[in-house]
């Protein structure tokens, strides 16, 4: 009956994933939801391809995802990934589906799968990835993820269940780096990077996981990632596998030391973040027996997804889209602190609210008093623009965080915002978006550049 249940449910599936994308659904994980529903073990009962790699972490998960995926085609895989970032049950169940045949028989060679936190001790065990990146663990949202204490627990439950899967995980992160003990372990993290850290209002480490003593770091890169020793009970940073050394003068490559020797990669993106996307990229792709020429050749000609960040010359303005995870302190914090500490001349559009005018869902803007807002009182961010239904919480923040209030401008439609910023005597104008508003933070971008052109400006192409 377990069987008959099965394929029941993976016909259903494979039936709704042809119609779907015949008529150009293709970003609709409805298949995997009915596949779900009618077999509640679906996902371990379906076959896997003989690759599969699974991608967590409250950070950057969609980014090393969608490169990975990227990159594994270009070798010439067939691969199967939800390139819109469907990484809960339904999602997951739609990505295996598209790699089985009515016959549950495997017909592509990976599958890269993005996994929700709060899901892994669930999925991960019925998966069995042969693979699982770990990037990190922070403070995320609080209606959802309630601590990182807790989701570090949650991917522990997650490893112990899969102990087969190898596990790539962020050494220097003093939240995740000590699970999965009964794993096969790769280590990546970093060097010293010189980025000065700012202190955060939210600590998410402060004391050692073992004993509870105050912990020590020999550096910091960013937030609390960086290689930290307990003085107490001895407890630090393990060994880094692979160890980004350093950033090249124009930020373009990184040099990762590994055991085999230290090779150039180029890097994904500027940012103190991506160098560690980067490394955990390096450390899967040479755990997978590709060679250090290989793997660089492959992130010179792979991509960030667009939505993650676009950018436009128009007037000699750099106009910057760029996703900042509304209720994530984290994530925000993160980004606010880039922007202080680029030193060009800069207008903000700020748009981080996560729900849009749903009378039937409810956010908690709890979340803003633990992301660092100070960090905005900058002299080189001339204008903030704070756009949508929660401006006004934006606007009491900001002013909380000592911002003068005749730099703040604040308008409930955001696409009036495009209107109030000034492109004259500023290099750039950046407009921040959350994860699930890109469409409309690209819909507010290019109001921006319209807005500039009619003020006589040119499109520059770059």
């Amino acid at each position: 009956m377990r069987k008959i249940r099965f394929f029941i449910a993976l016909w259903a599936g494979k039936l709704l994933l042809f119609v779907f994308k015949r008529i150009g659904r293709t970003r609709d994980d409805k298949p995997g939801m009915a596949s779900m529903r009618l077999c509640e073990d679906f996902l371990a009962q379906v076959a896997k391809p003989e690759l599969t790699i699974a991608v967590t972490g409250t950070n950057g998960k969609t980014s090393i995802s969608s490169m990975v995926a990227e990159m594994l085609s270009k070798q010439g895989l067939t691969v199967s990934y939800n390139d819109w970032g469907a990484n809960h049950h339904a999602g997951q169940a739609r990505c295996i589906l598209d790699t089985v045949s009515i016959f549950n028989k495997p017909v592509k060679d990976a599958c890269v799968i993005e996994s929700d936190e709060l899901i892994s001790p669930i999925n991960i065990p019925r998966i069995k990835p042969n693979y699982m990146i770990v990037n990190n663990v922070a403070r995320d949202s609080m209606l959802r993820n309630a601590n990182p204490e807790y989701i570090a627990g949650q991917l522990r439950k997650a490893c112990d269940g899969s102990p087969e899967t190898v596990v790539i995980i962020n050494a220097d992160d003093p939240l995740c780096c000590f699970i999965g003990e009964k794993n096969r372990k790769v280590y990546f993290g970093a060097d010293y990077l010189h980025t000065n850290p700012f202190e955060n209002i939210a600590k998410d480490f402060s004391v050692c996981p073992v004993c509870g003593a105050s912990v020590k770091y020999e550096y910091r890169n960013y937030r609390h990632i960086g290689k930290f020793i307990c003085t107490d009970c001895g407890v630090a940073t393990p060994a880094r596998d692979f160890l980004s050394k350093g950033v090249s003068a124009d930020s373009t490559s990184i040099s990762v030391e590994e055991k085999a020797g230290c090779f150039d990669y180029p890097l994904i993106s500027r940012g103190v973040h991506n160098v560690y996307n980067t490394t955990a990229i390096v450390a899967l792709m040479r755990d997978l027996g590709n060679s250090p020429e290989e793997v660089a050749h492959l992130l010179s000609v792979t991509k960030l997804p667009e939505f993650r960040e676009t950018r436009h010359f128009v007037d000699d303005v750099e106009v910057i889209c760029r996703v900042a995870k509304g209720q994530n302190a984290t994530s925000v914090s993160t980004v606010f602190e880039h922007l202080a500490k680029d030193e060009s001349k800069k207008e903000l559009i700020i748009l981080l609210d996560e729900i849009f005018d749903n009378p039937k869902k409810q956010e908690t803007v709890a979340w803003i008093y633990d992301t660092d807002y100070e960090f905005l009182n900058n002299d080189n961010i001339r204008k903030i623009v704070i756009g949508g239904p929660r401006c006004k919480d934006h606007y009491l923040r900001l002013l909380l965080a000592g911002l003068p209030k005749e730099k703040i401008c604040c308008v409930k439609d955001i696409f009036e915002t495009a209107k109030l910023v000034d492109h004259k005597g500023v290099d750039k104008i950046f407009i921040l978006h959350d994860v699930n508003c890109v469409s409309r933070g690209h819909a507010v971008r290019d109001a921006v550049i319209e807005h500039i052109k009619a003020k006589g400006g040119k499109v520059n192409a770059r």
